[in-house]
């Protein structure tokens, strides 16, 4: 008998064979684990064989490819989930699914509790490809753009698709295309593409229903959904399909989770916040604290061991770990045969996302004021002058914050005289707990509409296409966020207790009737293309025929950003600073060629170029080369080659300097090399920094390669290895250096001084005056040289006419990620948790799993495996101190289904069995700590019912 030939991944459905045949889907493969299931792991690679001769089969467009061709496969590497992968995964949102991609990196990639815990970014969620960033991995929808997030303005918001806009239930199929694809889509294509398959051409009514939640009865998930379709193309001439999903999934806060602490006093790391309640006061210039109410801290306090003299906040306990999610989706579809054999449709989506998310108190520090057009800032000023032995004592204490004067009745008179502050107001570091927690609510509403034909003219497979894809976000703020020019003064007139209860109840209604509460900003992005391609063979070589793509496209970016009166003056507290409008615009015209020649008998290659040009940025020409070769029917090898770009958005060239503020505990190095003797204000504070677009970026530009593998040893076993290379240059850096990397360490505080202001040097031994500010603007900075290999296998064992049992595998090893410095040389970023805002390279990942099918049972054993890295080092860790481990992540889910109830299939599910906590890191993730939120599932063991009804 002879071995079964092969085919590399793709998303071809070909005519199926006589015999049974390994699907064109995701294939993973089981590896050896351990001895304690000696079994392991999921993940895909799809290798299809040939349909037998004779058959009709039907030409199809592989992603990554604009040839239409009888043969799916090509030489670049595609992962595919099907829809019967994505229901084993048992996920309740497109963001968890997309999480099982193990290309995927938590690096780069933007996650809705990060993106909801602090900064004001919205609640998007991306995919990073390589870790190269959400921006340089192109998301499409049925192979077409789609709008930005757009929410918050900037960084991943301002230039990335948010994937929980795509709803779960309506896709069909993902394909992942791990290659640079500029020469085929143009921008972003730099680290892969990630294409969503809508589902379509169905007939008859889907019902389903899920329920899930964690075994301690928290994160509660209802979904329901339906999906129905009428009419038959093949004998009506017509099909439509639509769709509804309703989803409200319930909060879990870091109080529920022992894990999430900023405080491991075994790790010598202590990122608690000196902005507390009771407040901690101001006791002389050097910004040393103390507090009247020691050692009383709690509830909401403690005392660090530490920082024995003052009060120590923790964030994390106030925090939503799982914010608050309300989800709806409507989708339709349609197809219609006209005349002369061609083909109209139309697709149309839209998807309303409503996330509550919940964080700590705002801070109401003495200087907390940053931006000079504050309403508050003369009122303040004409207070402090009231005293001028405040200004004798500190010098220049900032545009405004809490102070305590002395005719309060909470004035701790001793307390003040013991520390020579007798008759002068209290430089305050607040928590306003009278407020209590933030509460903001981000709306996102997603809508899209294509409307096309397709078709055959003149021998060319023809295909024109309008789109309309629309964003729109806007962030309420509900309670919880002070409006400093309404709520300093009542602070400051010294009826509020900043070390206990107050009891005046009317002036805590005061304070609480001057929270901010309403739209903090809106946000509108839109893409509006008109597409025109084809294919065709153009001429037959002694191999076969030359297959030619041709194709066109216009496309208008648009993008607006209307934050509130009050966020342009810096007036909300706990929202960093102040920003301003934007709104933007562009065109972008592109035309590109394909072409698919056959060398030799199993010996093809494919050229491809593409022209973009972009209004304001310039215009750029990407080539691509690859080559497939079969010398035999079980064995497979490809390679390709192109160059990348990717152009600067919007949103990277045109948003306004504004202010905002790093992360608590942030150190200056210089200023306070011991944190035992030196100061708060440099020892453990959060600094100013001024974020901001740049007109004068440029595009991005990459040179990716790939040479592949793919081989059947045997029947219904294959394996695929695919090494890559990505080297990226002029990478736009949002932000530019992070305020993290700059304060890192004494040296390179040092180094990259032309990116701190500081104030006149005070008599600190160092010789430089406190940091003022951080400048982090966007900057085409540096370079990257990323490298590795991904792993797909599968084996498909039959232990009778019923029994089945899939075994599937897939990995990524990485061998480089390697980042260019300021002095040019390269340091790794290979398993080291280096990103303030959470996510590591990892060197290994994998995804593993096992299948038994009988009849109508089935169960599936998943695990989800990342390797241990390097952690940061701890912030008090001695010197010369040794990072220590994050220990490995591994979780394993099970599923069980049964689908012997007529029309019926149920699924029983439990993710994270094993009621696994995250692995402890001294990396702080916006407000949490204790675990990284990038990779981490805060929801511990989670189990879920499903119920499918099926009518066609």
């Amino acid at each position: 008998m002879s071995v079964p030939s092969i085919r590399p991944q793709s998303t071809a459905r070909l005519t199926p064979s006589p015999r049974p045949k390994p699907s064109t889907h995701l294939k993973p493969s089981l590896v050896l684990l351990g001895a304690a299931f000696g079994t392991l792991a999921l993940a895909p690679t799809a290798l299809a064989q040939n349909a037998d001769a004779g058959q009709n089969v039907q030409r199809v467009v592989v992603t990554g490819s604009s040839i239409k061709r009888i043969d799916g496969e090509t030489a670049l590497p595609v992962q595919i989930l099907k829809r019967e992968d994505i229901e084993r995964v048992g996920a309740t949102s497109t963001e968890e699914l997309v999480k099982q991609l193990s290309s995927l990196s938590s690096a780069g990639s933007s996650t809705t509790v990060a993106n909801a815990t602090g900064y004001g970014g919205g609640s998007i969620a991306t995919v990073s490809l390589r870790g190269l960033g959400s921006a340089r991995t192109l998301v499409l929808v049925n192979g077409r753009r789609t709008a930005v997030y757009g929410g918050g303005s900037a960084g991943a918001a301002g230039s990335s698709v948010d994937v929980n806009s795509i709803p779960l239930a309506a896709i069909e199929r993902v394909e992942v295309l791990k290659d640079g694809a500029s020469a085929v889509y143009g921008s972003d294509a730099i680290a892969g593409v990630v294409n969503f398959i809508l589902r379509k051409d169905f007939t008859g009514v889907e019902a389903s229903a899920n329920y899930g939640q964690t075994s301690d009865r928290l994160g509660r998930d209802r979904k329901a959904s339906v999906f129905a379709g009428w009419g038959r193309m093949d004998e009506d001439g017509w099909n439509l399909t639509a769709s509804a999903t309703v989803q409200k999934t319930d909060p879990i806060f870091g109080a529920d989770r022992a894990f999430a602490s900023r405080l491991n006093t075994a790790a010598q790391n202590d990122y608690t916040s000196s902005i507390a309640f009771p407040a901690n006061v101001v006791l002389n210039s050097r910004g040393t604290l103390g507090n009247p109410a020691l050692p009383n801290c709690g509830p909401y306090s403690l005392v660090s061991p530490y920082s024995p003299t003052r009060c120590s906040y923790d964030n994390s306990p106030f925090v939503s770990l799982q914010p608050d999610f309300d989800k709806a989706s409507f989708m339709a579809n349609g197809r219609m045969r006209l005349s002369g054999g061609a083909e109209g449709y139309f697709e149309s989506g839209y998807t309303k996302n409503k996330i509550t998310s919940t964080t700590q108190a705002v801070p109401l520090a003495y200087n907390a004021i940053t931006t000079a057009s504050n309403p508050y800032v003369p009122a303040f000023a004409a207070l402090i002058a009231q005293y001028p032995g405040v200004a004798a004592k500190y010098g220049s204490i900032g545009r405004g914050g809490a102070i305590l004067i002395p005719s309060s009745p909470y004035y701790p008179t001793a307390f003040a005289a013991a520390n020579g502050l007798a008759g002068l107001p209290l430089l305050l570091n607040y928590r306003d707990v009278a407020n209590g927690s933030r509460s903001t609510l981000d709306v996102s509403e997603n809508l899209r509409l294509v409307g096309g034909v397709r078709g055959t003219l003149a021998g060319w497979d023809m295909d024109s296409a309008l789109l309309y894809s629309q964003s729109r976000v806007h962030s309420e703020l509900l309670s919880g966020y002070a409006q400093y020019s309404k709520v300093l003064p009542i602070f400051n007139s010294g009826v509020i207790n900043p070390f206990g209860d107050t009891a005046d109840q009317s002036a805590l209604a005061a304070v609480r009737a001057a929270e901010f509460r309403g739209t903090s900003y809106a946000t509108t992005t839109s893409t509006t293309s008109v597409d025109l391609k084809g294919s065709r063979e153009v001429w037959t070589l002694p191999a076969g025929a030359v297959g030619m793509a041709l194709g066109a496209e216009l496309r208008r970016e648009e993008f607006e950003y209307d934050p509130s009166v009050a966020i342009q003056t810096g007036d909300i507290a706990g929202l960093g600073g102040n920003s301003f409008p934007v709104t933007g615009a562009r065109n972008v015209g592109s035309v590109y060629a394909e072409m698919s020649i056959p060398i030799a008998r199993k010996l093809d290659a494919d050229v491809a170029v593409r022209y973009d040009n972009y209004q304001g940025v310039g215009h750029t020409v990407n080539p691509k080369a690859s080559i497939r070769w079969q010398p035999a029917e079980s064995l497979l090898l490809r390679s390709a080659v192109g160059k990348g770009f990717r152009a600067p958005s919007l949103t990277d060239m045109y948003t306004p300097q504004a202010t905002s503020i790093t992360g608590n505990g942030a150190r200056d190095y210089v200023r306070c090399p011991n944190l035992a003797t030196g100061a708060p204000r440099d020892c453990n504070f959060q600094f100013t920094t001024v974020t901001g677009g740049n007109p004068d970026l440029k595009p991005e530009k990459s040179l990716s390669l790939t040479a592949g593998v793919l081989w059947e040893p045997i029947r219904n076993a294959s394996i695929s290895l695919d090494a890559f290379r990505i080297n990226l240059k002029d990478a736009i850096v949002v932000g530019g250096l992070s305020s993290t990397y700059i304060l890192a360490n004494a040296e390179r505080t040092t180094r990259y001084a032309q990116f701190v202001n500081r104030g006149p040097a005070d008599g600190n031994a160092a010789g430089v005056g406190p940091i003022l500010s951080i400048v982090q603007t966007n900057s085409n900075l540096f370079k990257t040289q990323v490298a590795g290999v991904d792993v797909d296998a599968m084996y498909r064992l039959r232990l009778g006419e019923a029994n089945r049992v899939n075994l599937r595998l897939s990995g990524t090893y990485m061998d480089k990620y390697d980042v260019q410095g300021a002095d040019g040389t390269y340091t790794t970023s290979l398993d080291q948790a280096l990103n303030a805002s959470g996510g590591v390279v990892l060197r290994w990942k994998h995804n593993a799993s096992v299948t038994w099918e009988n009849g109508p049972y089935a169960a599936t054993l998943m695990q989800n495996y990342q390797k241990a890295y390097t952690d940061a080092l701890a912030n008090l860790a001695p010197a010369g101190s040794q990072p220590r481990k994050v220990d490995a992540y591994q979780t394993f889910d099970l599923q069980l289904v049964y689908a012997g109830l007529k029309n019926t299939k149920l699924a029983l599910g439990v993710k994270n069995m094993f009621d696994r906590d995250p692995p402890y890191t001294n990396l702080t993730s916006n407000f949490l700590g204790g675990y990284d939120v990038s990779y981490a599932d805060p929801r511990g063991r989670y189990i879920y019912l499903t119920a499918t009804y099926s009518y066609k």
